[in-house]
């Protein structure tokens, strides 16, 4: 028998700020081990005596993992309380972080990097813990905080990896989350009150995995198939096949009496708008994310970039960072002020503007960290917002899968932004010039351009259940 959940929560309290601390410690903890995986694998590859494609596969695993787990443990948390399934899944993620610690050859790295991908389900799950955590009224603010912690891990991710590489080594990649994730653990579990559980969910196990295949098809045609022999062919294979699953899902869960995904919740506008605002705005930072430190580090003398060493390329990434994480929380102020989409639509056009600066002025180092600073408050402040929407939107036995989905949304983005990014680069066929670079940053602005003709679909008020398809 479950025990009884207490009476909605009336203050935060000593207990209740321990619990968020450890939320946020975990959405960390979780994040960080593929923020750091990206910028490293060439490093990676050197270590382990084999090729940066290779090696890649370290990173497509997690990813893979990911987006094809995460809707999946949103669900379970809805159906079986967030708060027990975040305990389960830490453990598991640990186990995960050691296997690639200690990993004596690429294989075993890549099992470990594939475990790890269960991570993503800790974001959704965090989240879906604050309606019982935290009084309505400042539930914005730890949803915010949440998020930025969220968002801040991918840039603090990139610089952490760069000092721990050149200080320690490769294998200290997994030791660093390790140690958030345990005190994540052990604050969760003394901390956190027991969350109800629905029995009565039934997970539909092969609509789940015609889900999770699908957007594994759509995430290696843009991380891996432009790799292989035949490109075009592999890519358009690959993305039907993906498409295909997905329809197919879609059929199964609209004539399932318990879908993964209720197709009515994703048919709301105020849903799929902010999907759609997520994928956008993911695809702006992440394209960013590999841009930025590419352009500074590459010789200054053929015109092409920068010319900055690789802490200096790292460190162009911290301001952006330090601004997500200060600034995501406020979104939760400007929620109750000035309306639920307005949060998201001022966070978008501020990541546009950012992302201006740095195509006007990308010769202009100072210029460019103003841009960034603009491009990740922007971002934090929209994540933050969008989040917020869905939980205003969905009931609370829905909001695990639901921001999971949107967590899902950002990560075929930033995939998307990546490969965008990489196409523009690649262009020249001989190396980046510097009008690959210019058309290169000329996506991101397009990307986040349309981030912010997506936030403008989102509905100007919340209204949960009601508004229209």
């Amino acid at each position: 028998m479950n025990p009884p959940m207490p009476s909605a929560p009336t203050r935060v309290g000593v207990r209740g700020a321990a619990a968020i601390a450890g939320l946020v410690l975990a959405t960390f903890g979780a994040v960080l081990p593929q923020a750091m995986s990206a910028p490293t694998l060439a490093l990676t590859a050197e270590s382990y005596g084999t090729t940066v494609a290779e090696s890649s596969w370290a990173l497509t695993a997690t990813l893979i993992v990911a987006v094809a787990s995460t809707p999946v443990l949103g669900r379970l948390g809805d159906a079986f309380g967030a708060r027990r399934m975040l305990l389960m899944l830490l453990p598991v993620v640990a186990i995960g972080l050691v296997m690639a610690a200690l990993a004596p050859d690429l294989g075993w790295l890549i099992a470990g990097r594939a475990v790890q991908g269960l991570a993503g389900g800790a974001f959704p799950l965090a989240i879906a813990c604050v309606p019982h955590l935290v009084p309505e009224r400042r539930r914005a603010a730890a949803v915010g905080l949440i998020t930025a912690t969220f968002a801040t891990g991918t840039g603090f991710g990139v610089v952490i990896a760069g000092l721990l590489v050149d200080h320690v080594g490769v294998r200290a990649l997994s030791w660093v989350p390790l140690a958030f994730l345990a005190a994540a653990e052990l604050l969760i579990a003394a901390s956190l009150p027991h969350i109800p559980t629905h029995p009565d969910v039934h997970i539909d196990v092969r609509s789940a995995l015609r889900l999770s295949l699908g957007l594994a098809a759509l995430l290696v045609a843009l991380t891996e198939a432009p790799q292989w022999p035949l490109p075009a062919v592999a890519m358009a294979g690959c993305l039907a096949l993906g498409a295909g699953l997905i329809a197919a899902w879609l059929v199964r869960e609209h004539r399932s009496p318990d879908p993964l995904v209720d197709p009515r919740t994703l048919r709301r506008r105020g849903v799929w708008s902010t999907h759609l605002t997520a994928m956008l705005l993911g695809a702006t930072l992440l394209g960013s994310f590999v841009l930025l430190p590419a352009f500074a580090e590459a010789p200054a003398e053929t015109g092409r970039g920068l010319g900055r060493t690789v802490t200096d390329a790292a460190l162009l990434l911290l301001p952006a960072s330090l601004a997500m994480l200060a600034v995501g929380p406020l979104s939760g102020v400007l929620r109750r002020r000035i309306g639920t989409r307005a949060p998201v639509l001022l966070g978008a056009v501020t990541a546009a503007a950012g992302g201006l600066v740095i195509f006007a002025a990308t010769r202009d180092f100072a210029a460019l960290l103003v841009g960034t600073v603009l491009l990740g408050a922007g971002i934090a402040v929209a994540s933050a917002g969008m989040v917020n929407v869905l939980v205003d939107q969905v009931p609370d036995d829905e909001v695990g899968v639901t921001t999971a989905v949107n967590v899902v949304a950002r990560q075929v983005g930033g995939a998307l932004g990546a490969a965008g990014v990489a196409a523009a680069l690649a262009v020249g066929g001989t190396g980046p010039e510097a009008a690959d670079y210019g058309a290169a940053f000329a996506v991101l602005v397009v990307l986040a351009g349309l981030g912010v003709l997506a936030a403008m679909l989102i509905p100007a008020r919340a209204s949960a259940g009601a508004d229209a398809p």
